[in-house]
């Protein structure tokens, strides 16, 4: 069985994500903490600013910006609609055929939360943008991942990873874990070279 997910039109608009079906997904999450809130900003039109955390075992979905955050994503609505229903959809589920997995989303009722990761990361400040090259379609998609409360960065980020999308499901599907992703060669940073490891070293250094 398919999870509905993987059948979500390209005609799904952020709000109607947000609001209506997120919410109403059947998701298996950890019952036992409260994840900080991570934001979404949605630039363009249709747009808006949404965050979600987990608390006892429930997604909890809000719109705008809370006071405190750990985490702030931003990308143009074309792009949310390439990660949700389009071409970074269509390759998770190409990497999840590869490994023999269903069509689902994960369950993470039992992943462990990294509290201490998260409180390393949230002393990392900074920006940090992912931009993916599709060479099906001669584009690329941009993701920018500020860390805290504060501005969330777009157009100018403190470093910026450039990859093909197509080696990423490779590396993916090859199972590759985090650390060897950075220095498979296969990711180009500008900017700021130290920021992506940097962050990743605080939130893998809190997991038991």
């Amino acid at each position: 069985m398919i999870d509905p997910y993987f059948s979500l039109p390209r005609t799904t608009r952020p709000s109607e994500w947000f609001e209506k079906i997120l919410p109403s997904l059947a998701l298996r999450l950890p019952v036992d903490a409260q994840t900080p809130w991570a934001a979404v900003h949605v630039l363009g039109a249709g747009g808006g600013t949404w965050a979600v955390r987990v608390t006892a075992g429930q997604l909890q979905v809000q719109r705008g910006l809370p006071a405190e955050v750990l985490s702030q994503w931003s990308m143009t609505s074309g792009h949310f609609r390439e990660a949700l229903a389009g071409a970074l959809r269509d390759r998770t589920a190409g990497v999840l055929t590869k490994l023999g997995l269903p069509l689902a989303l994960p369950d993470l009722s039992r992943a462990p939360l990294n509290q201490l990761g998260w409180q390393a990361l949230a002393t990392v400040q900074g920006s940090l943008a992912f931009q993916l090259a599709d060479r099906k379609v001669a584009d690329s998609y941009r993701y920018v991942l500020t860390l805290g409360s504060g501005q969330a960065a777009f157009d100018k980020a403190d470093a910026q990873i450039d990859v093909d999308l197509d080696d990423l499901a490779a590396l993916a599907a090859a199972r590759t874990p985090p650390l060897r992703l950075l220095a498979s060669g296969k990711l180009r940073v500008q900017g700021n070279s130290e920021l992506p490891m940097r962050a990743l070293t605080a939130l893998l250094g809190g997991q038991r």
